[in-house]
């Protein structure tokens, strides 16, 4: 097959390159760009937005020199809005970092490569206002000779009370593919962080928050107070781990936080009471629109019925549910089960809906462990959970 030629492109509106550079691969779109000066200019704002609108850094030199030197193009700065910290092996290379006594970095601001990443936030990256912070391997290095992932959570901190960003968005992710949540070092972070005001004023700001990582009493207050300190907060995302202490941590977050202007909640491997359950929907019950839970443990109780009827009365503006792998934990641990309802053409075949129904791997008695909806129809759907059978919840010892 003789190979198609891109020589007509050149003439297609700009609207049209961009759909065709959306169907490429990222060596494509590249390729496409060095065919002539009219398609590099025809997809300079797909090619802005695909590869530059999240950049990163793992903190070492190097890449926060390639950082300030994209800092100086004044026509890519524009798209950058979120900078993830990719943290691996040789975080913090190449710079010279010192400690206190007690372990958190002293003064990382008069490190010249992070002030001038501060100083390219607030004057050159001004749409950079999501963060990210990935871990995805036990940190080690206990004897603090070595700059760790948590040393850079305690940087980024630092680096934007100082310049003071209206950050939007925060997702610290300690977890591995398998979905394990990990630790982090809490010497390493500075104490009581969030009584500083210059804090509590740039987390005002945050609307987008999601915390993966394994509660331990060392965490416990720290990652509490990144949420009760967000008063402003649209989604919430929640993955602690499935015990006790992480009970106590979402009992603390239902008597305490305010959640006004909440609309997307989703816990992920996490637990908590059903009366705090309860509680917490209470607060966010005008706003919210999405609510996920997963692999969530709940105790006391064993029946979701009285759940599923409160979504039912007066969530009237929630538009996803995705409820997969419930526990109850007393009076017998097991899984919460949801009734077969059936996939008709009114809630699968009409444009902006979606249902999918998740069975167990059993073939010959397959149970269903989860339902995800979302479109117009939820009252309907969440009618069916509740009338489909007479007993519609059931609790599943063993899979």
């Amino acid at each position: 097959m003789k190979p198609v030629s891109l020589s007509f492109l050149h003439s297609l509106p700009v609207e049209l390159t961009e759909l065709v550079a959306d169907f490429l691969e990222a060596d494509e779109v590249l390729a496409l760009r060095l065919v002539c000066r009219e398609l590099q200019r025809k997809t300079f704002h797909h090619f802005a937005q695909r590869f530059f609108s999240t950049i990163k850094t793992n903190l070492s030199e190097d890449s926060l020199r390639r950082i300030n030197a994209l800092s100086q193009n004044i026509a890519l700065r524009p798209y950058v809005t979120g900078l993830a910290f990719m943290l691996q092996n040789g975080v913090g290379r190449g710079l010279v970092w010192n400690r206190h006594p007690w372990g958190p970095i002293s003064a990382p601001l008069e490190v010249e490569a992070i002030r001038s990443l501060r100083d390219n936030l607030i004057q050159n990256l001004i749409n950079c206002r999501s963060f990210f912070i990935f871990c995805r391997y036990p940190e080690g290095h206990p004897d603090m000779t070595h700059v760790t992932i948590t040393d850079a959570v305690a940087v980024f901190f630092a680096l934007v009370v100082d310049a003071r960003l209206p950050v939007s968005s925060f997702h610290l992710i300690y977890a591995n593919r398998n979905s394990r949540t990990l630790i982090m070092d809490m010497r390493r972070l500075p104490k009581l962080l969030y009584r500083q005001p210059e804090f509590k004023i740039v987390w005002a700001n945050l609307q987008n928050l999601s915390l993966e990582q394994y509660l331990t009493l060392d965490n416990f207050g720290f990652l509490l107070e990144l949420v009760l300190s967000a008063p402003n907060l649209q989604t919430l995302l929640l993955n602690l781990g499935m015990h006790d202490l992480a009970s106590e941590f979402m009992h603390e977050l239902a008597e305490s936080a305010s959640f006004s202007q909440l609309r997307e909640l989703a816990l992920f491997r996490t637990s908590m009471g059903d009366p705090d359950l309860h509680k917490l929907l209470a607060k966010v019950r005008p706003t919210l629109t999405s609510l996920t839970l997963h692999h969530v443990s709940l105790a006391p109780g064993n029946d979701l019925t009285p759940f599923i009827k409160e979504l039912s009365q007066g969530f009237l503006a929630l538009q996803s549910i995705s409820l997969y792998y419930l526990w109850a934990s007393t009076p017998a641990k097991g899984l919460l089960t949801f009734p077969d309802i059936p996939k008709t053409s009114s809630l699968c075949d009409s444009k902006g809906q979606h249902l999918n129904i998740f069975y167990s791997e059993d073939i010959k008695t397959p149970t269903v462990l989860g339902v995800e909806y979302s479109g117009p129809k939820m009252s309907h759907v969440l009618k069916l959970l509740q009338t489909k059978t007479e007993r519609p919840f059931s609790l599943v010892t063993s899979i």
